[in-house]
């Protein structure tokens, strides 16, 4: 690997110790013809709330307000994605009945009408495509009647029973609400739910609806499977490596006889302990231990070149990190692609082998399933990456910015197609709205000579007539000199910049009202040098005087493979789960 990327943990912690004045200046180079590929609109996603799913609220005006304030603030951002089955919720959703279980609230049984949000999203979110979820459990909730009655219990003790407690069918639990005396009944709120009942959602939004399904592509394989003997324990399964691929199998085969266009999406695995922790059936007869991401990569890979018939489209993971420093968090987004990156959170990754092996402190999770997947399913697969839930948040926003960035960046050179992070925080409004309305479709290759502390992640259109780079200085308290080198790209020598740095809370409004700084920077001879604030985010806006559309064999589309390696030759070329679970067109 090139030296850039061995700037590890340490040498960046000592770097942000130094005073300003022993700081050299950091060269950056950008060529508007190296690396070109089409950016994934739908990295620029978030797990939605804030839209009512039931005609009670649907037709309450206060309800109707606020969804019309989210609606248009999401409009203002520009977001192309929206992941919209709400996680745990979604396991057991019965799409005719429009009900479904709370796993994390006593299992009791709520309205939600996925109709209704689809129809919301298709009519005043014109921007984005969303994402809903297939059931892979066998079961769905069948009625609201034999739900726990939490709200007597906390008139009568003052507090909330325990709310992972299977209380809902009649189960009871102590004065302190602390324990279940008596289990409830999953017969009494449950119905049986096989495939062919998922599946059908699809020609009923299709057939019935008459919605816009290329806006519903994407459809998740429910949620977080190999966890549900904890989030879902009140049902009888037995969460074992073959158990989740047989079930996994048997929707995603029906779904693409259903609908030939379907994305499926999977196993949509919950942390990064559970990325190689599910446990084999022992009589299975397996030739050796797996990794539980590696056997399902192998195993449907296995079952698509028997069946003929397309089983994955994006291969999605979720990833809750816990660390807290500064040094640690910055550093988050080298743990996809980064094969010298030692990260001190490497756990259940521990077990990629098959066994535990404690040397193993590197991550590089994105690089193994491209691997994995290569190696299965052959070259040229076609199968994407995703990341559908993390928590990046922290009370610093500038933090949180500069962490979620990194991670647009990284994902926009690595090709990934998938992002819509579950935690969201003051700050990623504002980078969401930077690389959403200021960016371009087509990423070009940039390179700095220490990446490690600044970064440039950069954009261009199909014609080449823009270019938009963004340089994100990840350093603590010090200011960073920087000389930018454009190649094939003759900007004109005016410059807009657009900056953000010492955010504090909440500073988005709208596309007009927000924190970022402009400024201006002078272009000579394709070359600018710039001075960027401690801990800031800036963006250059470059124009081109002699505009030269991008060769179409130039343009690759989202990497499905290896993914675009940010580093060649020096050039760029829980253990336990531990996190709860007026619109504008742009022209692009």
């Amino acid at each position: 690997m090139g030296w850039c990327i061995k700037w590890g943990f340490g040498m960046l912690a000592a770097v942000m110790s130094f005073p300003a004045s022993s700081l050299a200046a950091i060269d950056v180079l950008v060529d508007s013809r190296a690396g070109v590929q089409k950016i994934s609109p739908y990295i620029y996603g978030k797990n939605i709330t804030g839209i009512n799913d039931t005609e009670k609220d649907a037709q309450d005006e206060t309800k109707i307000a606020s969804e019309d304030s989210t609606i248009q603030r999401m409009n203002e951002i520009g977001f192309r994605f929206f992941r919209a089955n709400s996680g745990n919720n979604a396991t057991r959703y019965n799409w005719r009945k429009k009900l479904t279980v709370h796993p994390d609230w006593y299992n009791n049984v709520y309205e939600h009408d996925w109709d209704i949000t689809a129809k919301t999203i298709q009519d005043k979110l014109p921007s984005a495509n969303a994402m809903y979820a297939l059931q892979l459990s066998g079961y769905a909730a069948s009625t609201t009647a034999n739900n726990f009655n939490d709200w007597d219990f906390y008139q009568t003790n003052g507090a909330w029973a325990k709310s992972t407690l299977d209380l809902a069918g009649g189960g009871e639990v102590s004065a302190d609400g602390q324990t279940a005396l008596k289990t409830g009944d999953y017969r009494l709120y449950n119905e049986e739910w096989p495939a062919d009942s998922t599946v059908a959602i699809l020609n009923h939004w299709k057939d019935n609806l008459k919605l816009d399904m290329k806006r519903f592509e994407y459809w998740s394989m429910d949620n977080e499977m190999e966890i549900w003997d904890g989030t879902h324990s009140d049902l009888p399964l037995t969460v074992t490596q073959q158990f989740l691929v047989e079930r996994y199998l048997d929707v995603a085969k029906k779904a693409r006889a259903a609908w030939k266009d379907v994305k499926l999406t999977g196993p949509v695995t919950a942390n990064e302990w559970q990325w190689c922790g599910v446990k084999s059936d022992p009589n299975a007869g397996e030739d050796r231990n797996y990794c539980w991401l590696e056997y399902f990569i192998k195993k449907v890979a296995e079952a698509q070149k028997t069946s003929g018939v397309k089983l994955l489209d994006v291969l999605d993971i979720h990833w809750y990190p816990a660390e807290k420093s500064y040094e640690e968090r910055i550093n988050w987004h080298r743990v996809f692609f980064d094969t010298t990156y030692v990260y001190s959170g490497a756990n259940g990754i521990k077990n990629v082998n098959g066994g535990w092996d404690n040397s193993i402190n590197k991550e590089f999770i994105f690089k193994r399933l491209n691997d994995w997947m290569n190696a299965y399913f052959g070259e040229n697969h076609g199968i994407g990456l995703g990341l559908t839930e993390t928590d990046i948040t922290s009370d610093d926003a500038m933090l949180t910015a500069l962490v979620y960035a990194s991670f647009l960046g990284t994902f926009m050179d690595h090709g990934v197609e998938l992002f819509s992070p579950w935690g969201w925080g003051a700050g990623m409004d504002e980078v969401a709205h930077l690389f959403i309305r200021y960016g371009h479709d087509f990423r070009v290759a940039s390179t700095s000579n220490n990446d490690s502390l600044v970064s440039a992640y950069s954009s261009v259109t199909e014609a080449l007539d823009s270019m938009t780079i963004i340089l994100v200085n990840r350093s603590e308290k010090e200011s960073q000199s920087v000389n930018l080198s454009v190649e094939n790209f003759d900007a004109n020598s005016a410059a807009k910049t657009l900056t953000l740095s010492g955010l504090v809370g909440e500073t988005f409004v709208s596309h007009t009202k927000n924190a970022l700084q402009s400024g201006n920077a002078v272009v000579a001879a394709g070359k600018i040098s710039l001075e960027l604030p401690a801990k800031s985010i800036t963006a250059i806006l470059l124009t081109n005087r002699n505009p030269n559309a991008i060769p179409k064999r130039a343009i690759r589309a989202v990497q499905k493979k290896t993914g675009t390696p940010r580093y060649v030759n020096g050039r760029v070329a829980k253990k336990n789960r531990n996190a709860s679970h007026p619109m504008p067109t742009f022209a692009k």
